[in-house]
């Protein structure tokens, strides 16, 4: 029984002693590896394949086989012969593209007598050519209305320049398509565009998005309302202060042209966002120093991280011209004082073998070791952690374990040292790593300093055979020979190594003791390098470091200027020299005041170097890297292995992990005659300069006005040498030491007096006597004349010291209406300067217009036409003001395709308005294109429009896709608002780039908005007036929605649900009835674009209700509240166009003549109407109709006036598009006699224009009966000082509907708002809320859209600045009308009852001295009369009068 019971464990003991013995034996005879092939993971099309084979097999030769394979086809294919234990380089050339996304490489490699000794293959991704895309502008902001200027540099391989295609795509901050240019052919690799921003672009961070053989990248620049800084502050603080320490600092402020900045400073310290105190302090040659003793605030120390921050806040104001400008610094506070570091450390831990590394002893502020600090001991504790495998989750009752597998303590006993503090700080470090380690933690300690350094062991080999690559003694250099040390625990005769780069493998080979290599520009901006070898017994052991190699580019640009400084208007040379002739070089001078904050857009050294390095992210994985298996490093540098040799990959569930409750990363924490000055750009030089067959040029060029510092910075692309960037920007400085400025106003209104304001600037070595002369204009006068009773040149006498300045005031008084020159020239014995502007002068009053057309069309009989047009000017019109014109076209639309650009006077700042400068522009282009006609100019106009028009109306796009008036700032989109601007952009895709995704998803919104009865809802606001639905519901609404999914084919085939369901609800309306004729008109549109059956009922229907006169049909209605007006309704309008374009849609285009010609004359001077709305209505209706009249004129046109000829105009077909106009006397009674001749259609137009005085306006209204639509209270307060505190100007404006109007609150109401001379508006000075939606201001103007007006009383309060010196203030208005029926408004004017009886002597002081003729002559009061009688007379000559 217990022999039976022993025998079955003798027998598993012999079979497990076999087995161990077969194992061994299979082992001794397992055949030895033959080769291991390093590739690239990925084929680059166009780059030649390169890959290393190493033959492993000694005292052999072996022909080598390599083949890339397509599908079908061979790519390319290489033969070598590689002797045993060596490795070689073998290239495959790709002479042509692959066609496919992949390839296989396959490897043979066969004796010299034939026999295959190994083989192999593995499949490789094809990718694009490895190219950079770099993006320039030439500012990194820009204003609305700027010109952005954009350059797109590709290059490859070597930073050659890339000959492919590139698409530039320019995107809004919301990521709308607003332009983009496609497939462009660069030049050396280079394309340059230009994009014109709109006046009223989306504001915020705008993205330049380029592709180049499909790599993407993105630039961006930044779209703002700024003004540059006159000046800059600089703030010199230490970046880091001991928490109980003074902290002591600096400020400086210099104009942009090197001068310092004489005024005051303030420095404010905030911690945490509270401030702790401010300080003020006087400015000595534009600088000033300041301290704060932090011990007195020891809660700014205080942090989790060991440190606190405060902020440092300089403002300085200059004394002269009032200007502030500001800087910041924040200063970290430390609580420790020295800074600790471990450096040189390899990112893997390599058990048995040392670990090496620095420890960096620094004071918290960088500053050098004292005696004291080194007097101190840094205490480093080492601990060597075991570590553990396990299969699957954690289990706590799993027994830790060595790998003999004996149970043991889970933590070695730490390991202590002690080290001196060196001089200069570094310590070096050494520690012998256990063969059983599996974490390494290093403390170190100094005084109140820490620091803590983990390294992991994640992989154990098998054979436990390790190396590593210790790190070069000093970085590496293109061209310098660097030695690398290689450590490993096992005997090798040899290692084997590759060096990969982003592109390509660039070296292999073998060598023993240490690594030397010989790094080339090629290798820049980092390579991967592995070394590795291979035991007998097959295991790869291998090492990884990644070497950074400095860029240096083969290609040199050198750019300096003919001068170092110059004057504003002399001219200068650039001169520029390169490495290589036939090259690209983009040059880029900006003011240096763009480069605030030390941004910038431009292509710089750092930029290259970020692209390069962003590239290499996707060649290197650091996640890989740092498991530290020989798989996972191949695979970290990119490299795929074919081999018959052991190479050993951690599975997931192997892992080794260790004991240890946190792992800790080191984390380090980074801290003659003056010359006039007008021109005043931004950038002044954007070139593309090509260098022919030289290696120089030079370029003169004229230096702009500006007082600034011009910094020029160029790049340079040639076919061999690449890619070259300027080192050091050169710099211009343009500077006099003497110069002047002025204040001025934009506008100022007639009979006003101006304080003219004449800043003077001295920075000379000396003072200087000034002579000031303000040049006599006919325009103005002077109020206190050198000579009373005569009138010229002014003169003046100022003493003006050395590096400072003064300045002088002098009143003059408007005389004419229009542009008033203001020429000011400045002389002395050592320096002069001159500058010229110019100050509008206005009319006083306010502006009217009127104009009537006649429609010329001559009888087919005598083909002769008769007209008239009349009108007389009111008595009381402001003299001066008053003019007139004549104009004729031989176009229907010819009126309204010449004034394109502003065919209404009104504003256009919300989402709706602003369609006014888009869709226009659709219909005529639709026009032109159906007749025919070659009008490139005006289709060049038109598309700029457009796209400008695009641009600012995606600005009011909101999240969910919907438009509404004011974007996000309202509560919910439009659907009016979605429905009209889908119904514009649709055919708009036809001429400009429209963003697809924009249709999609303003489409896919409003059709959310229908209602269950199929009727379109409105879920905010509705702006429009006519469209609030009464009794007749949505009708009017849903058939505004049902025109614009009726647009396109695609979006009335995608949804033609909701399209039926709301066709249905129409007619169903218009059986039941709809009161509203306007509702009706839109119904009677919708339905015949819809081609309805009901079409023809409808119209039916409309026309029975309109009043017939000469065979035009109208519909109106009397309302209260609408003023007297040559122009009709806007809704009037609306309705005529809509039933114009429902009669061309049912065949009955007879019927629509007479609308047509009514149409055509009752347009204003600009060539619209009176709104948005009916001008974009009217212009779609006649675009249609014009079409039939589109074949020029052949006519003559004699006008006259009270019997006197105008002009005679003749109209042709080569000028029937051109608006011809003359100008005509508008004094009295205006009366033209319009006479013709010939065939064909024109209009004959008379615009006047005139101002009446603003009470004498409101006093007419009153007499003649007008009722007003709006109560309108407006109330001045100038400013004043109670008890030493300033109170500015304000405004308060009250309004509210009139009880008598039908309507209950308007739609969106517009609340114009003129500004007294010499105010402007404060920033902030009027707050926004859920009614007051935007505020703008224009020059003299505060425009104010209200979401609408309602019975209940609402006010403003509108808070003011003094800005320029006017006296004799005129009143200005305040006008308060309905948007979409500009008839119904209200008109108030107001003005300071303090300024409008004050001279100028209230700006000059108590006795008027400030401003009298001898201010500054006070000097040498005994001057003779002859002199001054001969020097304004000198004066006059030096002007040339």
């Amino acid at each position: 029984m217990d022999r039976c019971r022993v025998c079955p464990l003798l027998l598993l003991l012999r079979l497990w002693v076999f087995s161990g013995l077969l194992r061994v034996a299979l082992m001794d005879f397992r055949p030895s590896p033959s080769y291991l092939l390093l590739a690239p993971r990925e084929v680059r099309q166009g780059v030649p394949f390169q890959l290393s084979v190493s033959i492993l097999v000694p005292d052999v030769r072996v022909l080598v086989t390599c083949r890339l394979q397509g599908s079908g086809h061979n790519a390319s294919a290489s033969r070598t012969v590689i002797s045993g234990g060596s490795t070689a380089l073998v290239e495959l050339p790709l002479t042509a593209p692959l066609p496919d996304r992949s390839v296989l490489l396959a490897v043979q490699g066969r004796l010299s007598d034939g026999r295959l000794l190994f083989s192999g293959e593995r499949e490789l991704a094809v990718r694009s050519p490895t190219v950079t895309c770099l993006v320039q502008t030439d500012k990194p902001r820009y204003r609305p209305g700027d010109a952005v200027r954009l350059r797109v540099v590709s290059f490859g391989a070597q930073r050659r320049p890339h000959a492919g295609p590139v698409d530039v795509v320019v995107k809004d901050p919301r990521g709308n398509v607003i332009r983009q240019w496609l497939a462009l052919n660069a030049t050396r690799g280079v394309v340059s565009q230009e994009l014109q921003l709109s006046d009223h672009p989306p504001l915020g961070r705008w993205t330049v998005h380029t592709t180049v053989h499909d790599v993407e990248r993105e630039n961006h620049f930044t779209v703002a309302h700024y003004v540059l800084p006159k000046f800059q502050v600089r703030l010199s603080a230490p970046s880091v202060v001991y928490h109980t320490d003074f902290l002591f600092g600096s400020a400086s402020a210099q104009h942009s042209y090197g001068k310092p900045v004489a005024g005051g400073m303030v420095v404010t310290y905030v911690h945490d966002g509270e401030v702790l105190t401010s300080d003020r302090a006087v400015m000595v040659d534009g600088a000033a120093g300041f301290e704060l003793d932090l011990s007195e605030y020891p809660a700014v120390g205080r942090s989790h991280r060991g440190h606190g921050a405060l902020t440092v806040l300089v403002n300085v104001t200059e004394a002269l011209t009032g200007l502030m400008h500001s800087s910041e610094a924040t200063v970290l506070v430390e609580r420790s004082r020295y800074k600790l570091s471990f450096e040189g450390s390899p990112s893997v831990l390599r058990p048995s073998l040392n670990f090496t590394a620095t420890l960096s002893v620094s004071t918290y502020n960088g500053r050098p070791l004292t005696p004291e600090d080194q007097a101190r001991t840094v205490v480093v504790t080492v601990r060597q952690h075991r570590v553990y495998a396990w299969d699957g989750p954690f289990r706590p009752d799993v027994v830790v374990r060595n790998f003999s597998g004996v149970p043991e303590e889970t933590k070695d006993r730490p390991e202590r040292m002690s080290f001196p503090v060196p001089a200069d700080g570094v310590i070096p470090l050494l520690v012998e790593v256990h063969e059983e380690t599996g974490s390494l933690v290093i403390d170190a300690t100094l005084e109140d300093t820490y620091k803590t350094l983990s390294l992991v062991s994640r992989y154990r080999s098998p054979s436990r055979s390790y190396l590593q690559i210790h790190d070069p003694s000093a970085p590496a250099q293109v061209g310098t020979p660097l030695l690398l040390t290689v450590e490993s625990n096992f005997e090798t005769p040899h290692f084997f190594y590759i060096v990969r780069s982003r592109d390509r493998v660039l070296e292999s080979g073998t060598f023993s003791g240490p690594l030397a290599l010989t790094p080339e520009a090629s290798w820049a901006p980092t390579v991967c390098l592995v070394v590795y070898c291979i035991r007998a017994d097959g295991e790869v052991v291998n090492g990884v470091l990644r070497l950074p190699v400095p860029l240096e580019l083969q290609n040199q640009v050198s750019l300096s200027w003919s001068e170092a400084q110059r004057r504003p208007g002399e001219e200068v040379s650039l001169r520029l020299s390169v490495s290589e002739p036939r090259s690209l070089v983009g040059i880029l001078v900006v003011d240096v005041a763009t480069h605030q904050h030390n941004s910038t857009n431009d292509i710089t050294t750092a930029s290259v170097l970020k692209e390069l390095y962003g590239g290499m992210s996707e060649l290197y994985r650091p996640d890989e890297w740092s498991i530290g298996d020989p798989s996972s490093l191949f695979e970290s540098c990119g490299l795929i292995v074919l081999t018959d040799a052991t190479v050993n990959a951690i599975q997931e569930d192997e892992m080794v992990i260790p004991f240890m409750e946190d792992i800790m990363k080191e984390e380090e924490e980074e801290h003659a005659e003056p010359r006039e000055r007008r021109h005043f750009p931004e950038t002044w030089l954007w070139m593309d300069v090509f260098t022919g067959e030289a290696n120089t040029s030079e370029r003169t060029v004229t230096v702009p006005d500006s007082i600034t510092t011009w910094q020029a910075t160029a790049f340079v692309m040639s076919e061999d040498l690449g890619l070259g960037i300027l080192d050091t920007p050169a710099q211009l400085t343009v500077f006099q030491d003497f110069f002047i400025t002025l204040n001025l106003p934009a506008c100022i209104i007639r009979g006003e007096e101006l304080v003219l304001e004449v800043n003077l600037y001295n920075y000379l070595a000396m003072d200087l006597q000034v002579t000031v002369t303000v040049a006599y204009s006919a325009s103005f006068e002077f109020v206190f004349p050198d000579v009373p009773g005569l009138q010229m040149a002014s003169l003046r006498e100022v003493l003006v010291k050395r590096n400072g300045g003064t300045n002088l005031k002098i009143p003059i008084r408007p005389l004419a209406l229009g542009q008033m020159p203001i020429s000011v020239k400045a002389m002395s014995s050592q320096a002069s300067d001159a500058i010229r502007r110019n100050v509008l002068v206005k009319a006083e009053g306010l502006e009217q217009t009127y104009s009537s057309a006649l429609f010329v069309e001559p009888s087919l009989g005598n083909r002769s036409f008769v007209g008239e047009l009349e009108f007389d000017l009111p008595t009381d019109v402001v003299a001066g003001s008053e003019r007139a014109e004549v104009t004729v076209v031989g176009d229907l639309l010819g009126p309204s395709i010449e004034g394109l650009d502003s065919l209404i006077q009104m504003p256009y700042g919300c989402g709706e308005q602003n369609m006014i400068n888009f869709a226009p522009n659709v219909y005529v282009l639709q026009y032109l294109e159906r007749s025919g006609q070659p009008a490139p100019e005006t289709v060049a106009r038109a598309t700029m429009f457009m796209q400008k028009g695009y641009e600012r109306e995606l600005s009011y796009q909101r999240e969910d896709g919907s438009f509404s008036a004011f974007g996000e700032s309202d509560s919910s989109g439009s659907t009016w608002l979605s429905a009209f601007v889908l119904r514009c952009f649709l055919p708009a895709r036809r001429f400009i780039p429209i963003d697809p995704r924009v249709l999609t998803r303003t489409a896919s919104w409003l059709s959310g908005q229908l209602g269950p009865d199929g009727g379109y809802l409105e879920p905010g606001r509705v702006i429009h007036t006519e469209l609030q639905g009464g009794l007749d519901g949505p009708a009017a609404l849903t058939a505004y929605v049902l025109m614009a999914l009726l647009q396109d084919d695609e979006v009335r085939s995608q949804y033609s649900a909701q399209v039926s369901e709301a066709l249905m609800y129409l007619e169903t309306r218009l059986a039941l009835g709809i009161s509203s004729d306007y509702g009706l008109c839109l119904v009677t549109y919708a339905l015949a674009l819809s081609e309805s059956p009901s079409a023809s009922g409808a119209w039916d229907t409309l026309v029975g209700r309109a009043q017939i006169r000469d065979g035009v049909p109208f519909w109106r209605a009397s309302e209260p509240g609408l003023t007297r007006s040559w122009q009709p309704r806007t809704a009037d309008i609306e309705m005529a166009a809509y039933a114009l374009m429902s009669l061309h849609l049912l065949g009955r285009l007879e019927e629509g003549i007479p609308i047509m010609k009514w149409l055509t004359q009752q347009r204003n001077h600009l060539g619209g109407y009176g709104s948005t709305q009916d001008t974009v209505v009217a212009l779609q209706a006649l675009s249609v109709f014009a079409f039939a009249s589109a074949e020029g004129p052949n006519l003559s046109i004699l006008v006259e006036s009270g019997g006197v000829p105008v002009g005679t105009f003749i109209l042709d077909t080569n000028n029937h598009m051109v608006q011809q106009s003359r100008q005509i006397d508008a004094a009295g009674e205006l009366k033209l006699h319009v006479a013709a001749v010939g065939q064909g259609v024109a209009l004959v137009q008379l615009n006047v224009f005139y101002n009446i005085n603003n009470t004498e306006l409101e006093r007419r209204k009153r007499d003649a009966g007008d009722d007003e639509a709006f109560h309108l209270d407006v109330q001045f307060f100038d400013g004043q000082t109670l008890f030493g505190a300033r109170i500015p100007p304000r405004l308060s404006v009250c309004f509210r509907l009139v009880e008598e109007q039908e309507l209950h609150q308007t739609g969106m109401a517009l609340l114009e708002v003129g500004l007294l001379s010499g105010f402007t508006l404060a920033q902030d000075g009027v707050q926004t809320n859920n009614n007051t939606m935007k505020v703008e201001e224009e020059p003299g103007k505060v425009i104010v859209y209200l979401d609408s007006v309602s019975r209940a009383q609402q006010c403003l309060e509108i808070h003011l600045l003094v800005e320029h010196m006017v006296a004799r203030v005129r009143p200005a208005s305040v006008v308060l009308l309905d948007y979409y029926e500009p008839r119904r408004r209200t008109v108030r004017s107001y003005t300071s009852r303090i300024r409008q009886h004050m001279d100028s002597c209230g700006f000059c002081g108590e006795d008027c001295s400030e401003c009298s003729v001898n201010v500054a002559s006070r000097t040498d009061d005994r001057r003779p009369l002859l002199a001054l009688l001969l020097c304004p007379l000198l004066a006059i000559l030096c002007y040339g009068m």
